[in-house]
């Protein structure tokens, strides 16, 4: 993953396959990578809708599959992204060495004892998919960031007005669902994202 605070886009799982290739094709020049998670989806379903994405004209190397890392291996995705229904992330590593791993992480002690190539920690801020369970915050989001070695990708309950506050933690880039998807307009939703991040690189660097 590159320098750059990257955009992360995950889909939800509430929309047809067939909306989510319509519409990440059109925002697709603003975002760094697309997770697909959808987890009631066949793998049959999943390669599908890979294949139509990338005749749309998306880039492969931006699709990051979560859990199927059989799908990803057949469709020559190179990113997987490992939760707690996949199988440990040391042990995808070793078999998978050709692979690019992100592993789901909700504490320092989990940071430090994995194997993976990127974190994806939260959630960050309150959010309706994570009701009644306490926020970790952007304090405990810097003290990870200041404690691991590989890139770092915040998530939960980030919306364009908090990105910069996301950004000050030193984090590698911002995942987003719910902003996205359930946004009116999600195309010009994502262009928001974009729009504060790169402000931000552009105050940082002034």
């Amino acid at each position: 993953m590159n320098k750059k605070i990257a955009l992360h886009i995950i889909t939800d799982g509430q929309h047809s396959l067939h909306e989510v290739v319509h519409f990440v094709t059109k925002f697709e020049p603003y975002i760094s990578y697309l997770h697909i998670r959808e987890p009631s989806c066949t793998a049959s379903e999943l390669f599908d809708c890979i294949r139509k994405l990338k005749y749309a004209g998306f880039p492969l190397q931006k699709i990051v599959i979560n859990d199927r890392i059989d799908v990803a291996l057949a469709a020559d995705v190179s990113h997987v992204q490992i939760g707690y229904r996949s199988i440990p992330v040391a042990i995808a590593s070793e078999k998978f060495s050709n692979l690019k791993i992100g592993a789901s992480i909700h504490s320092l002690e989990e940071a430090t004892n994995t194997k993976a190539d990127w974190l994806l920690y939260g959630h960050i801020f309150d959010t309706e998919s994570k009701k009644g369970i306490a926020c970790r915050g952007t304090k405990l989001l810097q003290q990870l960031v200041s404690n691991v070695s590989i890139p770092v990708i915040a998530i939960g309950g980030i919306t364009p007005q908090n990105t910069k506050e996301v950004c000050a933690s030193g984090v590698s880039g911002i995942a987003v669902m719910s902003g996205i998807w359930q946004a009116n307009d999600p195309i010009e939703k994502v262009k928001e994202y974009a729009r504060q991040l790169k402000e931000w690189e552009d105050e940082k660097f002034r």
